[in-house]
């Protein structure tokens, strides 16, 4: 191929023989340095002055960079072969650039100038060449300064200049929103342009600035309109209709406009990519409602033939439209089911994942049994080699579990079967992330919803407990599995074997969430084993019980010490219980005589968990709670307690002597530290009466030095204790004094007798609590297995007032897995040909221009100041005549006495002369009125002048500049 640049010498190596030495290389190791003395030998070549051997080294590059190579050190190279004058060489200095050049590359600013130069060359292939290579290289400053020339360009003489101008501006409108505003009318006109190619580029620039924006194109609507009903290009067409999508959710008119001619389309176009945007714009668009019967029939009619055909883009294009058109007539939709379970087992995942999202609106109570089981057996490899994607298996479970929670399970009439549904995707899910919390959720639903099959869920659940591939496999829904065995511990038929199975599990397999529920759900269990009277209470049953209440201490004393703080306050208040439990059940007779088993299993554990029953609870409940009038959140409860320092000290000081009448009284008998203390008390006493105002007569002997060098000596401990903290000692002692007064007021209240009396601890009878008086608490039998019945009772959520949640409403749960599903390709990662435009979403036309408010701005500002100027020229003009006048005025009426007095000498002889004399006097008065005007304005004309010369000087100099840069970029050619 001829590239019209002269053959390089032989010792130059030209890109033919570089791609023939890569292929030549039989290993990446060779390649590799093949290529590396290449890039060594470009790095040479490029510093040619020969502009051919030049284009040959950037031409290399371009390629090398294709390979993953960097180039970016060549990149004013590559702009001096971009300023060639040779087209051939301009042209690969241009393909180098839109591969090499970035927003971030330095060198863009240098070529702005350049191309300036390109886009007025008479030449419309340099013009066409530049704004190519524009559109890959614009950037916010390019876009900025190269506005003007392209809005020039749209109105070219050549068509295919005027086309890749329009399209040319989308690239810059990203870059620079604010050149949408002074482009749009010249967009507008060429939607008229003679040529079509000009007219669909339009459109296609319209269509995807109306995806950010469509409300800045409604005006167009009308000749878009005419466009759609006079134009028979179908690519035209396609972009017209997914233009009017956009718009006619904004403009609901548009409907009654639009709806006959593309009805007309669908109903004669042959071409399937036509028939989708059509059917895309009605679905999309807003223009069918459920009443659109028969429109609907027809859209769905004519997407029945996208499966017929043997393409499988058309299939998934179907599929797609398909559920968009569901929402609204899903009856209609499920006539064409037989096609749509067709496609959920083609061979292509794609379509097979559009089958599983529409297959969820088309069940019912005939239909869910079948539809499952396809989706299930979707979940199982087909063949040994076959590996189904992870993302694919979480969408069928989440589809599965979707469908039959749907409205409450309003399409379930077998719960047993459904619960037999989540152990096998228990067991089908082994290893997949995520959804074993899920089905762990359902089933924890199920089981609290639905009582008749309680007992069913029950023992499923204590399946998984045990299984200990399900520990490994999927240990997730072991939270919820474990959660069931012990609220509904009632149902376990071997109630022994769970606690053996739970408590004998590693801490470390274990989250803390399943920790703590694994520790609240062993008292429950333990006490439907230890506490009912299923077994008689022996010797040998009570050692039983023993061992398994020493497992369960040891259990406990594992996760005592836990960092989690919920795993760690439920296993310490569960451990001291169950220690009470030890001491209880070893002080039995170890005879078969006491045939009763200890009240703190019997009656305390029994009462602590099986006294009331669990119900849903709807999550907004307890927003519907009134607040109670005349409460005030943000006011205090107690207001603080006033304390001062010296009653700090005070107590200080009496905690000292208390601990030095200790350690002196620690040898001693117990009757000595009883009469220490009697000491201690009778000086709190004292002090105490101190604060009251009431000194004793042992503290006014005390020596006041002595106080006080105890004092310095304590604060200066403190002083030095690093673990000393002065003011938490003052928050603790008032909150504990403000308790303390609270509490003694309340109790006593205000004209209480006994107020001032001292509250003697030791004088309150103890009460003997007898456990056994305490009534028993209600025990529940265990349900029998049953069929099912015809009518299954789901319970609802309790929740206050009139709830929505109440009345058969999803759940939460079901309403977020939803919010999930319809997210699901948000937060993939963004594709490679998506472009940035968030710039033009909020890019409105009807809002004032501030750009053009600024300028406007500015020029009423400079239009203020040479008003100003002009007034200050006037003044000094006006000034510097009067001046002038008085000067002239003066040497002329010097003059004129002069003569005068002269006149006056020689009146006599000669008065015939005096006409001529007033005449000289008047022509010298109008002498200095001349001389004294031209003074003024040529001063005035001489600032204009110099205000103007400088004005030119700026600009000139600034030209000079930037015709210095293209000097200096032709010299580099040179």
């Amino acid at each position: 191929m001829s590239t019209g640049i002269k053959k390089t010498p032989l010792f130059k190596k030209s890109l033919h023989d570089l791609i023939r030495g890569i292929r030549a290389c039989k290993d990446s190791e060779a390649t590799d340095k093949y290529i590396r003395s290449a890039i060594s030998e470009c790095r040479q070549e490029i510093l040619s002055q020969d502009m051919d051997f030049k284009t040959m080294a950037v031409m290399k590059l371009a390629y090398l960079q294709m390979l993953g190579h960097d180039m970016t050190w060549a990149s004013f190279n590559v702009l001096e072969v971009m300023s060639s004058q040779k087209f051939a060489q301009k042209r690969i200095g241009y393909l180098a650039a839109m591969q090499s050049f970035g927003a971030d590359t330095d060198v863009l600013m240098l070529a702005t100038n350049m191309l300036k130069k390109d886009l007025a060359s008479s030449n419309h292939l340099d013009v066409a060449m530049a704004i190519s290579g524009l559109s890959n290289i614009v950037s916010p400053s390019l876009a900025r300064d190269l506005a003007e020339d392209l809005l020039k360009m749209m109105n070219h003489s050549k068509p295919y200049v005027r086309k890749k101008a329009v399209l040319v501006m989308y690239k810059l409108f990203l870059q620079y929103p604010e050149a949408l505003r002074s482009s749009f009318p010249r967009l507008r006109e060429k939607l008229e342009d003679p040529e079509v190619a000009v007219v669909s580029a339009t459109v296609n620039v319209i269509c995807e600035l109306a995806k950010k924006h469509p409300k800045n194109y409604l005006p167009l609507a009308p000749q878009l309109f005419n466009i759609l009903t006079t134009s028979s290009n179908n690519w035209m067409l396609i972009k017209i209709i997914k233009l009017f999508a956009s718009l006619a959710p904004i403009e609901p008119r548009l409907k009654a406009k639009l709806v006959p001619p593309i009805t007309n389309i669908i109903q004669t176009t042959t071409a399937m990519s036509l028939l989708y945007e059509c059917v895309n714009c009605i679905v999309s668009g807003g223009m069918l409602s459920k009443e659109d019967e028969q429109l609907a029939t027809m859209c769905v009619g004519k997407l029945r033939i996208f499966f017929e055909e043997t393409d499988q883009n058309l299939k998934f294009v179907g599929l797609l439209a398909y559920n968009k058109i569901v929402l609204t007539h899903p009856l209609l939709v499920a006539q064409n089911a037989d096609v749509i379970m067709d496609c959920m087992d083609d061979p292509d995942l794609s379509i097979r994942e559009r089958a599983v999202e529409l297959v969820v609106y088309l069940v019912n109570t005939d239909t869910l049994f079948e539809v499952v089981k396809r989706l299930m057996l979707q979940l199982i490899p087909q063949t040994r080699d076959q590996v189904l994607p992870e993302h694919y298996r979480i969408e069928v479970v989440r589809r599965i579990l979707n469908m039959c929670s749907k409205d409450t399970y309003a399409n379930v009439t077998n719960f047993e079967w459904y619960v037999a549904v989540l152990v096998d995707l228990v067991k089908i899910t082994e290893g997949v992330k995520d959804v074993g919390a899920e089905i762990g959720a359902e089933l924890q639903n199920v089981a609290v919803r639905v009582r008749s099959v309680r007992d069913y869920a029950v023992g499923a659940a204590a399946r998984m407990v045990t299984d200990k591939d399900v520990m490994i496999k999927n240990p997730r829904v072991l939270k919820y599995a474990g959660w069931v065995v012990g609220e509904y511990a009632l149902y376990l038929d071997n109630p022994e074997v769970i606690l053996d199975a739970m408590i004998n599990i590693e801490p470390q397999s274990l989250s803390h969430d399943m920790e703590a529920v694994y520790i609240q759900a062993v008292p429950k269990i333990y006490s439907q084993y230890a506490g009912t009277d299923r077994v008689p209470w022996t010797y040998s049953h009570a050692q039983e019980i023993l061992l398994m209440t020493e497992k369960i201490v040891a259990y406990l004393e594992k996760y005592a010490t836990s960092m989690d703080i919920e795993v760690q306050e439920r296993s310490v208040e569960f451990l001291e219980l169950f220690r009470l439990i030890t001491l209880a059940i070893k002080e039995r007779p170890n005879d078969d005589m006491d045939l009763t088993s200890p009240a703190l299993i019997s009656q305390v554990m029994s009462s602590m968990f099986n006294l009331w029953e669990l119900n849903p609870v709807s999550a907004k409940a307890q927003k519907r709670i009134p607040v109670p009038d005349g409460l005030d959140l943000d006011e205090e409860f107690n207001p603080p307690a006033v304390y001062s320092e010296s009653e700090d000290e005070e107590e200080a000081l009496l905690r000292e002597m208390v601990m030095k009448q200790q350690e002196q009284n620690s040898a001693k008998n117990v009757n000595s530290a009883a009469a220490a203390s009697v000491t201690v008390k009778a000086k709190s006493k004292k002090s105490k009466a101190a604060r009251d105002g009431a000194p004793s007569s042992e503290e006014e002997s005390e020596d006041e030095e002595e106080i006080e060098r105890r004092r310095q000596e304590r604060r200066r401990r403190q002083a030095e204790d690093p673990y000393y903290i002065l003011e938490s000692d003052k928050v603790v002692s008032k909150s504990r004094r403000s308790r303390r007064e609270s509490s003694s007021s309340e109790l006593s209240g205000p004209d209480d007798p006994m107020k001032n009396e001292k509250l003697d601890i030791d004088a309150i009878p103890i009460m003997k609590l007898e456990i056994a008086s305490i009534a028993a608490p209600v025990t529940k039998k265990k349900s029998k297995r049953r069929s099912q019945p015809a009518h299954v009772e789901i319970a609802r959520e309790e929740t206050f007032g009139d709830d929505g949640a109440a009345d058969g409403v999803d759940s939460d749960d079901n309403m977020a897995r939803r919010k999930s599903l319809a997210a699901r390709g948000a937060s993939q990662k963004k594709g490679i040909l998506r472009v940035d435009a968030r710039g033009l979403e909020n890019y409105d036309l009807d809002s004032p221009d501030e750009d053009e408010a600024d300028r406007q701005e500015v020029e009423k500002f400079k239009a203020e100041i040479l008003e100003a100027r002009q007034k200050a020229a006037k003044a000094a003009e006006e000034e510097v005549m009067a001046t002038h006048i008085v000067v002239k005025k003066k040497k002329k009426k010097a003059k004129v006495v002069k003569k005068v007095k002269k006149r006056e000498g020689t009146n006599e002889t000669k008065p015939a002369k005096e006409p001529a004399e007033k005449e000289e006097t008047t022509q010298d008065t109008e002498e200095t009125t001349q001389e004294t005007t031209q003074e003024t304005t040529q001063e005035t004309t001489q600032e204009t002048t110099q205000e103007t010369t400088q004005e030119k000087t700026q600009e000139t100099s600034q030209e000079k500049a930037d015709e210095n840069g293209e000097k200096n970029v032709e010299g580099h050619e040179a």
